[in-house]
Order: structure tokens, then C-alpha cells, then sequence
């Protein structure tokens, strides 16, 4: 006996596979279609029929999972298996109705829309738009700047500006809002509007008369400095080589007696601004938890001239000038302990340097006790830094529960997409089919009824997940706005980072870290393969329907 072609085996294989689910009452039908099988004409021909005939037993055993019970019509002899629709069943679609009704009352709740929304923050970087974590949606940014200038309020101009990515309308907000309080002078170093093109227009001075005090502006001015010399490909190899202006401003800088850079401030004015206007985005609550306070270049900065400042003296030590090196040495000492732990971290070298130094002076002029104050401060360093490492490490990497959590939002929210994008299919279906809005009119088959069904089910449940998993983070932003309660803001702000990104990405595969990029790229590609099959299947869909010639 010759070997059956291979499209041949492929259908008989189909057609098999489709008897085994099929239930009791579909059985003769499926053998009778497998008899039929033997006497189509053409090996394509028998692959288009054990589709079709694999497809109705498959929509069968659909509806047969789904509604267990029901009574079902006999098979047509030849016909079709859902050519004879039952009427619509009042039980199925009253529960179908009230997990749909009970899905959009979630809506009626503030915390399940701010949910929503998070939810939804992952779609930012695989559609390519404005992510809500560096700045809010054009129309709520747009809507609190229309009321800011209506009420003159100079607060809310400033919130404004804090936000507007484009330098020039931030730097007209951030002038306007000074205008209406002096008070408010931090905005121009918060906002970073001396960066605009061009000579600076006098912010900068005028913080730094404002706030005469601190070393902030100066390393605003050095900074101005640096990008000046870069865009003039002019960049200087040492100290030695920097303009004076950039040196002036960095003794100027190191002279100081404070380092303010204004984040108690920002972190005040944002929430009476959230309060005032009702702006319920949590993004907007920790934006200051993504603003380093200084300027891009100041820890490298810092870090150069305070290498400057002790090799300067070590000269003078190695001249046997002792008073001045010590001066050298305790500016780097003060600068460096006036950064604090954040940011000073990158001059912890010097500084280190800087107690080891002071150390060994003490030691000389017969100052034991100072002497092991500075060794022990140079131990303190080695300390700090490695419980600031595991501090930033811990805070970049969140806890579990955030972790969890945020997967559970991301994937509620994508489940809610597509349950209510499979309901609305099946209604828009259905009216078309039926030709008709009345209810009296429908009569949706078993495979629309058990879609519907499931999907409300699955849009109730995610909708009851995405709430609980969000709730706990509405309390916590809800204290800071009201109370300024900022416990709990580190782990919403792990929270929102872990929201934002796709599902899917950061998770580790063996060594293979999947990125945001991946998950962007397997998304379109996926888009793409399920276009390709729609076509595939209303091709295959087309030659199934075509007339047929069987044998006799």
C-alpha cells in the first residue's frame, strides 16, 4: 500500500485530533467528516476540509467546556454545527451582564482610575510616547498652567516649570513665577533654565544674591563653563588648563559654608501644589525622587578640583609650609563633608586623602587625639560607602512586594485591555450578524456566548486585582499630598519605575537580561506574525467557503 501524500496525512491528523476533544454528542458528525475525508478530490483540496470540519468540532468543545449542562441540538445530518442557534440563554447573559456592570462601577473609584493609569504606563515606551515618570500629559500640564496664570498663582507656575521639558517656556515660567514671589528664586537652579543657549540672562546671579550663602550657584557657574568649552571643542586636561572663570567659581564654591540644592523646597512646593489643584498623578508626587539636586558635571568637578586643591598641598607640605597645606587640606575636608554621603560620593577618594593628610600633620605637630579623629573619620568612609552601595542598590532594585505588585498592575491592566476588546468584539459581532439593537433580536451562538462570558469573568477578576494590588500606594501618596508623610514614598517610587516598564522586561533568562528594547521588539514582531495569520486564516477561509467538487 503506497504512502498517503503529506497534506493528505496532515488533514486525516487534524480531523483525529479534533474528534478527541469533541464531546459525546459531536462524535458521529466528526467520523462522519473523516469518512468524507477519503472521497475529496485533491490533497489541498482534503487539507481545506479537515480544517473546516477540525475548526466547527474545536468551536463545539469550546462551548461544551464552558456550558457543561446545556442541552444542545442535535447535529444537522451534513449541516453545519451551529447553523441552528439555541435562543439566547437568560442565565448566562445575566451573570455576563452583571460582571460587565460590576467591572465599570471599579471606574466610579478614584484609586482604581489612578490604577488605570498606571497600568497603563507601560504602553509609553512600546508606542513611543511621553513617559509620565519625567513628565505629565500635555492636556493635565496644559489644564493646571491655564488655572496658574488665571490665579496668578506663583506656585503652581513654578510646578509648571519644573516639569516643561522645553528650556524656554520653563525659563519664562520660572521668571514669571519669581516676579510674583521672590521667594520662590530656587525654581531657576531646580529648573535648570541657565542651561539655555546663549549667555546666561542673569538667573544665575541672581540666585546666587538670593542665596548668597551657598555653593550651588557656583557650580551652576562652573558648569556653564564646561558645556561652553565642550561646544567650543576646547576641553581642558587639568586643572591648570580651565578658564579663571571656572576656577574662580569653584573656589568660590569651595569656600561656602552650605550646600543647599533646594529639594526640601521642590518636595513642599509640589505637594501644596497637588493638594491645591487636585492633581491626582502619582508620577508627579516622587518626581523629586528622580532629581540628583546638582548639576550634571558638579561631582566631577568637585572631584578635580579638590585633587587639585591636595596636590597644591603637597607642594606647599614639601616646601615646609605647613600652615597653608593644612588649609588646602581642610577645604577638601569641609567640601567634601558639606556634600554629605550622596553626594560626595564620587570625591570620597580625596576626601579620604584629604583625613589621611590632616592625619599625618596632626600627627607631626604631637596632636595624637586629632590624629586618630581624622583616621578614624578616613575608616568611617570605607563604612559609608559600602552601606550607601547597598542602599542604592536595594532602592534601584525595589523590594519583592513592589516588584510583585507592579507585575500584578501591568498585567491586570493589559488583561482589562484585552477581556473588554474581546467583549466589544462579540457584541459588535453579534448586532451585525443579527442585523439588528433589539435584545429580542439576538440570537448569539454558542461560541459568542462562552467568549462574552469569559471575558467578563476575566475583565471583573483583573479588575478586582488591579485595585487591590494599587491600593496600599494610594494611601501612601495620599499621606504625603495631606500630611506630608514621606514614609513609604521610596517604595512608591520603586513601584511606579517597576509600572512603567513592559511586561515582561527585567526579567533575567539564564545570563539573558530581557531589556526594554527586546520586549518593544518581540511586541511588534508578534503584531506582525498575528496580522500575517489573520490574512493566512481569511485566505484559507476563502478557498474553504469555494465550491467544492466530490466524488460521487
Amino acid at each position: 500500500m503506497s504512502t498517503l501524500p503529506f497534506p493528505r496525512r496532515l488533514a486525516t491528523l487534524l480531523l483525529e485530533a479534533a474528534i478527541s476533544i469533541a464531546p459525546h454528542e459531536a462524535l458521529d458528525w466528526g467520523h462522519a467528516m473523516l469518512g468524507e475525508l477519503r472521497h475529496v478530490e485533491g490533497n489541498w483540496s482534503a487539507l481545506f476540509w479537515s480544517l473546516g470540519g477540525a475548526g466547527v468540532l474545536a468551536k463545539h468543545a469550546l462551548v461544551a467546556l464552558v456550558f457543561p449542562a446545556a442541552n444542545r441540538s442535535a447535529l444537522p445530518s451534513g449541516g453545519d454545527l451551529f447553523s441552528k442557534e439555541a435562543p439566547m440563554r437568560k442565565a448566562t447573559l445575566g451573570i455576563t451582564a452583571a460582571c460587565v456592570l460590576a467591572s465599570l462601577l471599579f471606574f466610579l473609584a478614584p484609586v482604581f482610575r489612578q490604577a488605570f493609569r498606571v497600568s497603563l504606563a507601560q504602553w509609553h515606551d512600546v508606542l513611543h510616547v511621553q513617559a509620565p515618570f519625567t513628565e505629565q500629559s500635555d492636556a493635565v500640564l496644559k489644564d493646571l498652567l491655564r488655572k496658574a496664570e488665571q490665579n496668578h498663582d506663583a506656585e503652581a507656575l513654578a510646578f509648571v516649570a519644573l516639569r516643561t521639558w522645553d528650556r524656554s517656556e520653563s525659563a519664562r515660567l520660572a521668571d514669571e513665577a519669581v516676579r510674583l514671589d521672590p521667594k520662590l528664586t530656587w525654581v531657576y537652579a531646580a529648573a535648570g533654565t541657565f542651561y539655555l543657549p546663549g549667555p546666561d540672562t542673569g538667573r544665575v546671579s541672581a540666585l546666587a544674591q538670593w542665596d548668597p550663602e551657598n555653593a550651588l550657584p557656583h557650580l551652576i557657574v562652573a558648569e556653564r563653563v564646561d558645556i561652553d568649552e565642550v561646544e567650543r571643542e576646547k576641553i581642558p586636561h587639568s586643572v591648570d588648563e580651565e578658564p579663571a572663570a571656572w576656577r574662580d567659581a569653584m573656589a568660590t564654591a569651595f569656600q561656602s559654608s552650605k550646600l543647599d540644592t533646594y529639594l526640601d523646597r521642590q518636595k513642599e512646593l509640589d505637594r501644596r501644589v497637588l493638594a491645591r489643584y487636585h492633581v491626582e498623578d502619582p508620577f508627579q508626587a516622587v518626581a523629586y525622587e528622580n532629581w540628583y539636586g546638582l548639576p550634571s558635571y558638579a561631582s566631577w568637578d568637585s572631584s578635580r578640583y579638590a585633587e587639585w586643591l591636595l596636590k597644591s598641598g603637597a607642594a606647599l607640605e614639601a616646601r615646609v609650609d605647613r600652615k597653608a597645606a593644612l588649609g588646602k587640606y581642610l577645604a577638601v575636608a569641609r567640601f567634601g563633608e558639606m556634600m554629605g554621603l550622596d553626594h560626595g560620593f564620587f570625591m570620597r577618594d580625596e576626601l579620604k586623602e584629604a583625613y589621611t593628610r590632616l592625619g599625618a600633620l596632626s600627627q607631626l605637630e604631637g596632636k595624637k587625639e586629632e590624629a586618630a579623629l581624622y583616621a578614624e573619620l578616613a575608616g568611617q568612609l570605607d563604612r559609608a560607602r559600602e552601606e550607601r552601595l547597598a542602599s542604592w542598590r536595594n532602592s534601584y532594585r525595589g523590594s519583592d512586594v513592589s516588584h510583585w505588585n507592579a507585575f500584578l498592575v501591568r498585567l491586570s491592566g493589559l488583561l482589562l485591555l484585552f477581556f473588554g476588546s474581546l467583549l466589544a468584539l462579540c457584541v459588535i459581532g453579534l448586532v451585525i450578524r443579527s442585523r439588528s439593537m433589539k435584545l429580542t433580536s439576538l440570537r448569539p451562538s454558542g461560541l459568542t456566548l462562552a467568549l462574552a462570558f469569559s471575558s467578563a469573568i476575566g475583565a471583573l477578576l483583573s479588575s478586582a486585582v488591579l485595585f487591590v494590588s494599587y491600593w496600599p500606594y494610594s494611601h501612601v501618596l495620599q499621606r504625603f499630598v495631606s500630611a506630608g508623610d514621606e514614609s513609604g514614598l521610596s517604595e512608591l517610587s520603586n513601584f511606579l519605575g517597576n509600572s512603567q516598564l513592559p511586561l515582561g522586561a527585567g526579567l533575567r533568562v539564564g545570563s539573558w537580561y530581557v531589556g526594554v528594547s527586546e520586549v518593544v521588539f518581540y511586541f511588534w514582531f508578534g503584531v506582525t506574525i498575528l496580522c500575517a495569520l489573520a490574512v493566512a486564516i481569511a485566505i484559507l477561509r476563502h478557498f474553504q467557503t469555494r465550491p467544492r467538487t466530490t466524488a460521487a
